[in-house]
């Protein structure tokens, strides 16, 4: 009797010290998942980082031999915007996303600037174009809207994405991009609300 009785509480010393070690481990679990999200938050803040000077343009149609610096110009041009194709600019060329493969659309056009500056003053300047098309910068005959916005993180284009669609759903007005980042007002008089992470989301009532 007093041998089993023995081994009963030893078995539940060992018991308690695996209760133990599991809370341990579960501690461990939380510190490494709150690690983990905050190494995502500071990539994706890095990923946003290296776009600060790019605008993405999208809308423009393809063809061979494109010259992209010349539909610059051009669209500076349109916009009564003074721009240096030989200082100002870094790089422009066109990216491929999931999307242009399946539904035929053109590849987006990413201008890098030298100046972050700079830049802002020219996509300014370039969303003042309303309504321009294809059409009214040299491809005769095309309707393609072309639109102009920052250059967004994966993380970003989708938490822009699911906060449209919320605005939407909610009824509210407005959802824009200004400096990377994202903006929500329900009316022209209403307070703007900025979208910087998923919780932010939370905001829209």
């Amino acid at each position: 009797m007093e041998s089993s009785i023995n081994s009963v509480f030893k078995r539940i010393g060992d018991f308690d010290l695996e209760i133990s070690k599991i809370g341990h481990l579960e501690s461990e679990v939380n510190e490494l998942k709150v690690t983990l999200q905050d190494i995502k938050e500071s990539q994706s803040k890095s990923e946003q980082w290296v776009r600060r000077s790019n605008i993405q343009i999208n809308g423009v149609p393809q063809k061979n031999g494109e010259n992209l610096i010349q539909l610059i110009k051009t669209l500076a041009e349109k916009a009564n915007y003074t721009l240096s194709t030989d200082t100002d600019i870094d790089f422009i060329t066109r990216i491929a996303t999931k999307n242009n493969t399946s539904d035929g659309r053109p590849k987006p056009i990413i201008l890098k600037m030298h100046s972050r500056y700079k830049k802002d003053d020219f996509l300014t300047s370039l969303r003042k174009l309303n309504n321009l098309k294809a059409c009214d910068i040299g491809f005769t005959g095309r309707q393609d809207k072309i639109y102009f916005n920052d250059h967004l993180s994966t993380d970003n284009r989708a938490l822009f994405n699911e906060a449209k669609r919320l605005a939407k759903e909610k009824g509210y007005n407005y959802c824009w991009v200004r400096n990377c980042t994202i903006m929500v007002r329900r009316k022209d008089d209403s307070p703007v609300i900025h979208i910087t992470s998923k919780d932010c989301l939370k905001k829209l009532s």
